[in-house]
Order: C-alpha cells, then sequence, then structure tokens
C-alpha cells in the first residue's frame, strides 16, 4: 500500500486517463466485486440525461437529507476539486480519505487499466458504505446502458432530457442517444422520464418495455408552474405523488431547472416511500430553499458593482436554456460573453444561441487536460473568427488567461452582466482565479 498525499493521489487518479474511456461494465464490476460490493449496500436514485441530471441529484441528496437520513451524492464532472464529486449529508469526501483510498487500491487500477472514471466511481461507492450512507443519488458519467454507475440496482431510475451529445460514443442520432441512456432502465423499478421529443421518447419507450420498467412521465405525473422570479431564485407551486408545494423557492432559474426539481422531487418520494417514509412538505420546502447547487445561471456580485454568472452551459441545448432564463432574468440588458468549449462541442450551435445576448464576447485559453473525456480547448482564434463573421460588427477578443479575460471583461462591462459559460473547466477556471468558495 502506498503512503500519498490526497495532491499526490488525486494526480495518481489522473494518471488513469491514460486508459481512455472505455465504455463497459466488466472492470468496474470486478473492481467493485474485490470491495465487496459496496454499491449494494445503500438505496439509490440513477439520473441520466443530457442535461439536468446533476440538478435532479442535488434535489434527491437535499430532499433525503432534509428526512433526517443520512445520503450521498456522487456527480461529475467536478469545477475546481474532484473532492466535489462525493458528498454526504452537503460535504465532500475528506481528502484523508481519498489519499488513503488510493494509496491502497491503485495498484489494483493500474493491473487491470480500470479507467479514470470507473476508479472514481469505486471510490465513491466505497466511502457511501464507509459512511453508512442509507441511500445516494448517482448521476451516469457517460450514456447509461454501458456507464460505469449502472452497476447499481437502485430503487428509481430517471431520465432528464436527451440531446445530441458524445456522438462518437452514444450514436449520431436523438433516437440512438436516448436508447443508451434508457438503458438504466430496469426490471420492476420505476423510470421517471422528463423528455418530449417524439423520436427519443419513442426509444426510452421501447427500452422501458423491454426492461420491464414501469415509465412514468413527468407531464402526465406532475404539475409544476413558476410563480414568480427574483434575485434569490424561482417560486413554483408542485403537485405530484404524495407531495403539494405552494409557492415554494429553489435557488435556480428557468423552466428547465423546475422540470429537473420536479423529476428530482418525484424520485425522492420514490425512495423515501421504499425506506417507509413519505415527504413531508416543511421539510421539502426547506430543503430546496437552502439547495446549493453552483454554476447553474449563479449570479454573484462582486467588488465594483460587477455583476457575474456562471453557468457550465456546454452543448447547444444548455445554451439555449441559459439564453433563455438569461432573458427572462436581465431583458433586453447585452452582456459580455466570457467562454471556452472543447474541441469535440458543436461551438456554432452554442454560439448561435449566444449571439443575440451580447456585443462583446472573450474567449480565453483554458486547460481541459483534466476531463473524463478526451478533449482540448477549441481554439479561442477559431471561436472570435466565427462570431465575427456571423455578426457583421460583433467584436471579439481571443487569446488570454482566465485571469486576463476577466479583467478584460469586468473593464468593458460598464454596468452590464458578465456571463462564463462553455464548461466545467472554463466556470472552473474563473472559479480559482477569482477564489469563489464552491
Amino acid at each position: 500500500m502506498l503512503s500519498l498525499q490526497y495532491r499526490e493521489a488525486v494526480e495518481r487518479l489522473y494518471s488513469l486517463q491514460r486508459f481512455g474511456v472505455k465504455l463497459g461494465l466488466e472492470k468496474i464490476t470486478s473492481f467493485l466485486v474485490d470491495l465487496d460490493n459496496p454499491q449494494n449496500t445503500f438505496h439509490s436514485c440513477h439520473i441520466a440525461g443530457t442535461n439536468g441530471k446533476g440538478t435532479c441529484a442535488a434535489v434527491v441528496q437535499a430532499v433525503l437529507s432534509a428526512h433526517g437520513i443520512s445520503a450521498g451524492l456522487y456527480t461529475s464532472p467536478h469545477l475546481v476539486d474532484l473532492r466535489e464529486r462525493v458528498r454526504v449529508g452537503g460535504a465532500a469526501v475528506p481528502e484523508s480519505f481519498v489519499a488513503y483510498w488510493v494509496g491502497k487500491h491503485l495498484d489494483y487500477a493500474l493491473r487491470r487499466k480500470v479507467t479514470f472514471f470507473e476508479t472514481v466511481t469505486a471510490l465513491a461507492f466505497d466511502y457511501f458504505r464507509e459512511q453508512r450512507v442509507e441511500a445516494a443519488a448517482v448521476e451516469v458519467g457517460l450514456g447509461g446502458k454501458f456507464d460505469a454507475t449502472n452497476v447499481v440496482q437502485p430503487a428509481v431510475s430517471v431520465i432528464t432530457s436527451i440531446g445530441l451529445e458524445h456522438t462518437l460514443y452514444l450514436g449520431k442520432s436523438l433516437s440512438a442517444i436516448a436508447g443508451e441512456k434508457a438503458g438504466i432502465a430496469k426490471p420492476g423499478v420505476p423510470l421517471l422520464c422528463g423528455e418530449t421529443g417524439k423520436r427519443a421518447l419513442a426509444s426510452i419507450k421501447a427500452a422501458a418495455q423491454e426492461a420491464g420498467s414501469p415509465l412514468s412521465l413527468l407531464d402526465e405525473d406532475t404539475v409544476c408552474i413558476e410563480r414568480e422570479v427574483d434575485r434569490r431564485g424561482t417560486r413554483f407551486d408542485y403537485r405530484g405523488p404524495g407531495l403539494s408545494l405552494d409557492g415554494a423557492l429553489v435557488p435556480l432559474y428557468g423552466r428547465h431547472s423546475l422540470r429537473n426539481v420536479a423529476l428530482g422531487l418525484q424520485a425522492a418520494g420514490q425512495l423515501l416511500g421504499k425506506m417507509g417514509a413519505v415527504p413531508e412538505a416543511p421539510a421539502v420546502r426547506e430543503a430546496l430553499a437552502n439547495l446549493s447547487w453552483p454554476a447553474r445561471f449563479q449570479r454573484l456580485s462582486l467588488a465594483g458593482g460587477v455583476e457575474l454568472v456562471l453557468d457550465v452551459a456546454h452543448n447547444p441545448p444548455a445554451a439555449a436554456r441559459l439564453a433563455e432564463v438569461y432573458r427572462r432574468v436581465y431583458g433586453g440588458r447585452r452582456a459580455v460573453v466570457v467562454s471556452a468549449l472543447a474541441s469535440d462541442k458543436d461551438y456554432r450551435s452554442f454560439l448561435r444561441k449566444l449571439l443575440k445576448l451580447t456585443e462583446v464576447f472573450i474567449f480565453p485559453e483554458v486547460d481541459f487536460g483534466r476531463k473524463d473525456t478526451p478533449s482540448v480547448c477549441r481554439d479561442p482564434q477559431e471561436l472570435r473568427e466565427f462570431v465575427e463573421s456571423s455578426v457583421p460588427g460583433a467584436r471579439a477578443l481571443a487569446g488570454e488567461s482566465m485571469e486576463a479575460a476577466l479583467e478584460r471583461a469586468f473593464a468593458l462591462a460598464q454596468g452590464k452582466p458578465v456571463v462564463v459559460t462553455g464548461s466545467f473547466h472554463t466556470v472552473g477556471a474563473a472559479i480559482q482565479v477569482l477564489g469563489i468558495k464552491v
């Protein structure tokens, strides 16, 4: 067994990225057998989807915790620190556990060529067992059917939404991608679904039927109505199985976020029922009001009167939702947009969604070296050229560090909001420069 400090342990984990992305359950299953199957020691909610699965998972964990249940949360990727991925009761896994665990199990991962994500998944499940977690919200990393998290035997499964992403791994059509994500369906396990697109939904229905998984469509089984939007977030009414809320507050914005919240409430109710409990409206309201889920249209007021918006939108559907929420909150006010995107993203479609929000884009250089999927930062000059060719007279700057890009954005803002978006790495880099606590 190696004796490691935390930072060294994290570097050793990242070294496993040499094994790439290998969809399949053989290696993670063997690894977990070697650990005596920690994933079988807690109830779980398994969540897939193109966008919104992290929000849904955070709601599930928060609601369970508000009912006195020891609840875990496993999400990816992280913004700044790998420990963000693994939480119990809102607290990140301690550095000491990561260092000890990696020192103990790294040799196994290296000998068997276990990937980075598979190894972190095993670490998370082992930590949940050590902490005697009763239930956990588990977010899929990539796809669903062959994702490392698909070893859990959940009490409830969720698909939030379907969009074109990771087509190299999941297929080039919405139907194919939906079929991969619906691979989390299990016999007799309820499958909650927020997707409404005809083709994607047809694939999900077919997969659920084949698996023998009872399918529940969000728009048929719940009602969620936005009532008011202000600086604190969104107030809404909710009607779902076993729970009614009037004027509940959640510090999130956008109809898409409310849909993900509603899925989380429905899933939490299923988990509570599995554990012999029922959702209590006062506890749910408190959980939602205190929900902490950073970089989802997160609004911050900085020194000098600068208003900053952080959003991890990283694909065209998420960019469209970011633009929609921005217009709802700020009306016709223009923004200064700071953005860096991964090279495997459809940057043209992404940026088109944001063109009407701003007169100034700033494209910094961002290190994309710590990713679960292999990628690099899209050339900022290429992004600049696209913006300038798309909108006559548009202003775009490129090639600076994140620190320099933010300084320039704040100087140019002059009362305009500054929006940082494009990826977890983009927002994470800004958070580090500004010293914002995650």
